[in-house]
Order: C-alpha cells, then structure tokens, then sequence
C-alpha cells in the first residue's frame, strides 16, 4: 500500500502534461537547493550579461527573483524576449496547477509550496559483482508570510549500498558523506539486499529586517566559492545548526554565520549520549568593483573549547582574527581569498587562497616548513565553447598543503581528535579530501536539445594519505603528532593515485521528472594501502531532486 501510494503521487504529473496555459509562473522558495541546474544557468547569464547587477555568484544562495533578475537582464542585453512560464489547471484543480509542484497556495499575504522528492537508482559495479541501489524519498514545504516572512522544509529518507571506496570512508570515518546518523538495513523482500538506512533534515526560517538585510535561522550548509570544490567553505558534508546574517547594498554582500557543529558523528557515542559541541563563527565580504569582477574575503574561526561559545566573537563587525589575539586564545583560525573574473562574453576566471598559517621567512628557505598551511585553487568557465550553443566546459585545480585546516587542540572526550580543526560530523568543511592532496577536474556539459543534458567529468587526483604516522592527510588529528617538523614535501605518505571517468545522461521527461544513465570508471592505486577499482553502470528516475556523485 506504502510503495503504491508512492506510485501514485510521483506520477500524477502524467495526468496533467498538455493541459498548459500560457501565463506566467509565480515562484516563492526562497532559495534553490544545493546542486540544483539553476546555479549553472545564473553562472551563464553572469558571464554574457553586459550591464551590471548586483549578483554574487559565489555565495550558492540563489533565489528565483534574483535568478528573473539575471535573466531578464542577460536576455535584454541580447535584445531577445522573454518566453512566458506555462502554468495549467492541474489535477482536480487542486494538485500541479503549477507542473513544478504538488501543491501550492497563494494569498496577497501568504504563500506555500508542498513538493514530494524521490531519486530511485539501481546498476551494476561490475568489478566486485555488487548490485547498487538507493531508494529515497523526501517531501519539503516552503513559503512566505506578509513579504518579510520565508521558510524552508525538508526531510529525506534513504536506503542504499555504495562502493567500495565509499565503505571505506564510512568505516573509517563512521559517516556517510553528506549525511546525518544512519543504521543498518536489511531488505525485508530481498535477502541479499544490505546497506544503510539514513535520513537527512534541512529546514531554516528568515527575516527581512529591512530592504538589504536579512537574519536567517536553520540547519543546513552553506557553500562559498566559483569553483565544483571551494577551499572555504563547502557543502559536501553532514548539516549544522547555524544563524546567519546577510547584507545586500549597492555592490557589497556580506554574511556572518555562527554554527554549532561536532567534531565526530553519532556513531562514535552510542546509548543517546549527547555529542560534544564546537563553535563556529564566519565571515564573507563580497565587492563587485566593476560587473565583470567579484571579490571575496573570508574569515573563519573554530572554537577551541568543547561546549563553550565565546560571545565576544557575536560581534558581526570586527575582525575574528583581533578578537582571538585580544583574548590569547587557542582557537583555530583560518583566513581566505575568493576572485572571479569574467570576460568576452564566453569566460569565467576564478580561483581561492586559503591560508591557516604562514611563515614568510620559513616559505622562502628550503626547510619545507610543517606549519606553512595553505592551499589555492585556478579554475576556468568556457560557456558555448568554440561557438556551440550550450556546450560548455570547465577545467579547475585544486592543492593543499598538508596539515592544513588541523590544529592542536584535542578533545577532552576523543583524544585521538582535535576539536578545532576544521570540520563537521567527522567530515570536512571545505574540500572532502581534507588536505595534504593535488587534484585536477575537467567537466563538459552539453544540452542539444532542452530535455536532454550530457555531462563528462574526468578527476585526477594525488592525495597523501596517513598511515599509523599523520602525514597530513586527516585533519581531524592532532597537528602535534605530525612525523616532522622540517621537510614536509607536498602529496607526502602513502600516495594515492586516483582517476575518475563519470559520464551521464539526464532526460527530463516531465517538469522536475528526470531519467538518468550514469557510468562510472574509478581507479585508485596505493603501492602501501592498496587501492579500490570501480566499474559501474546504472540508471535511474529522480524527482525534485538534483543529480549528484559522491567521487573522493
């Protein structure tokens, strides 16, 4: 009855398809969920636009109105028209009057969206013999009140299997990337049908203080950069509680976020014992000097004291940095640069510096000194490459100096951790490979016809990994244990090799109604820790949700 009902809701757009009218389409969620093909489209119009517009594209917080604002300004600079959206008069004249959700209401005061979520995935990993599979199903709920009022929710559920790779980090690590606590499922209809059963909840409630500025409360993520990884701040890790403030005027976005996280997950406190806490506080300054250039500068700040705010660190105005000198304390500190440029009409040039510590005169000998720990990234945007529409290309670098984002404190509950370095659920807040690593990713995009999206990704990648010694690598040890304090050579350790070919397939055959072929050949070679090979190919139907890849 369950899997029917299911059934059912998924497929009423069928009902539905051809009974369009040609009005246009209101549409108030606040802002679009990670991964979602949106934030691909704002970056094309950034790029072909000629008059400016006060849209920061590093910060993934992108709302439809500014999404409308970029498109009708990039389409007028074309001298093109607008095509209206198509509404309907949907199912019962209740369900899918507008296609892009189950259910909508709206009042001159009050506005709701309810959307279900599915992604069903089934293939082959062809060098172990494993079938792969996820089911998960979700619903979130969003809205408006009185224009100064905006809400969010969601919640999905999920069981699947991985691969080899990623067992290792879950075994590892007693995390699923992206993910919250999960236990172990067994299929009641298919004996052989093992894996994970885990849920994932995201939600926030905001404020429009005044015309430019916002106050937000949730728990969720937050991704700060240009780039597929970002070097400050990413969101390919588990959700934390957080407050955020956000300014928008004339050419400046700035935000502050203070978040509650935990150095390790749930698994490592069984019986419901409460995890121990850790602070964060984060600053982004972003300037638009001209239209074609962003810049951006970070200051993040780990607390060094478990279940202990420091409230002096509220202060939305003033540098984190003076504020932990003025105290003395032993707090981790983390300081970055994020720059994007674009030109002619077809490029985007970005790139990040991070710095965690840095000593000028040990930088310029040849000591290799342990505690120079910084990492940066290049990257570069090709949208209609070599004149063909929508075939577009990205190529970007990334490397990391070892012990980069540790630091020395250690938790009084998990000595083996530090409970300031820079993570979250016993995953990383920036790139998923931690550190000590140099990575290159290339990625063609191509869309012939509407429905219809391709896209080749090909990763190298050379990470360092720790043995019984910490060669730099895993950034929730203790920096202290480091094997040395001179000579700390890049990609040092148990090297891995690894090299990922993913190309996938995406039909749209109704709106948010998708159909995905994905093939996956992985490689990872360690002459010290042997390695994983993954040959995978599988499909799949997902519904309201985003395509995404779990491939470090």
């Amino acid at each position: 009855m369950k899997r029917n009902f299911w059934i059912l809701l998924l497929t009423l757009p069928l009902y539905i398809f051809g009974q369009a009218d040609e009005i246009p389409l209101v549409d108030f969620m606040p802002f679009y969920p990670e991964n979602h093909d949106n934030y691909h489209l704002a970056d094309r119009l950034d790029v072909k636009m000629d008059s400016f517009l006060n849209i920061h594209t590093a910060i993934k917080k992108l709302s439809p109105t500014r999404l409308n604002q970029l498109h009708t300004t990039a389409v007028l600079s074309a001298n093109k028209s607008l095509s209206p959206l198509r509404s309907n008069k949907g199912l019962f004249n209740t369900f899918y009057k507008n296609p892009n959700r189950l259910y909508e209401l709206i009042t001159p005061d009050f506005a709701l969206g309810i959307n279900l979520m599915a992604d069903l995935r089934v293939g082959s990993e062809r060098t172990t013999g494993d079938f792969i599979f996820l089911n998960k199903r979700g619903l979130e709920l969003y809205g408006r009140l009185d224009n100064k009022l905006y809400f969010y929710s969601s919640f999905e559920e999920s069981q699947s299997n991985f691969f080899d790779y990623q067992e290792e980090f879950i075994n590892t690590y007693s995390a699923i990337r992206g993910q919250g606590n999960y236990k172990d499922y067994q299929s009641s209809v298919i004996d052989s049908l093992s894996g994970y059963d885990y849920g994932l909840a995201q939600a926030y409630l905001g404020y429009q203080l005044s015309k430019h500025s916002t106050l937000e409360l949730g728990h969720g993520r937050h991704f700060i950069g240009n780039g597929m990884r970002s070097l400050l701040l990413s969101d390919t890790g588990a959700n934390y509680f957080y407050l955020k403030l956000a300014v928008e005027f004339w050419r400046i976005h700035y935000q502050v976020i203070w978040a509650e996280l935990t150095t390790i997950s749930a698994r490592y406190t069984p019986n419901n014992n409460l995890l121990p806490k850790k602070y964060m506080a984060t600053h982004y300054f972003s300037y638009k000097p001209i239209q074609n250039l962003e810049i951006g500068l970070f200051e993040s700040i780990i607390f060094a004291r478990e279940n202990q705010f420091e409230f002096q660190y509220l202060n939305p105005v003033i540098f984190f940095r003076t504020v932990e000198f003025h105290l003395d304390s032993p707090d981790n500190v983390l300081l970055g640069l994020n720059v994007k440029y674009n030109l002619l009409n077809h490029l985007s040039l970005y790139g990040q510096v991070l710095l965690d510590e840095l000593n000028l005169g040990f930088l310029r000998s040849a000591d290799k000194w342990w505690g120079n720990k910084f990492g940066f990234q290049l990257g570069l945007k090709y949208f209609d490459m070599f004149g063909i529409k929508n075939l577009d290309g990205q190529i970007e670098m990334n490397r990391v100096r070892p012990y980069t984002y540790s630091h020395r404190e250690a938790s009084t509950e998990f000595p083996e951790f530090t409970v300031s370095n820079y993570s979250h659920y016993s995953q990383p807040l920036a790139h998923p490979l931690g550190a000590n690593f140099t990575e290159l990713i290339t990625k063609l995009r191509y869309q012939p016809i509407e429905k219809l999206t391709l896209e080749l990704r090909y990763l190298r990648t050379e990470v360092g990994r720790n043995t019984d010694e910490n060669f730099g690598s895993e950034i929730m040890w203790p920096d202290a244990t480091r094997v040395a304090d001179f000579g700390i050579e890049q990609n040092q350790g148990a090297v891995s090799t690894i090299n990922m070919l993913d190309l996938t397939a995406s039909y749209q055959i109704l709106p948010q109604l998708y159909l995905d072929l994905q093939v996956i050949r992985r490689k990872d070679s360690n002459a010290l820790l042997g390695g994983f090979d993954t040959n995978y190919f599988g499909t799949g139907v997902r519904y309201n949700i985003s395509n995404t890849t779990i491939d470090y």
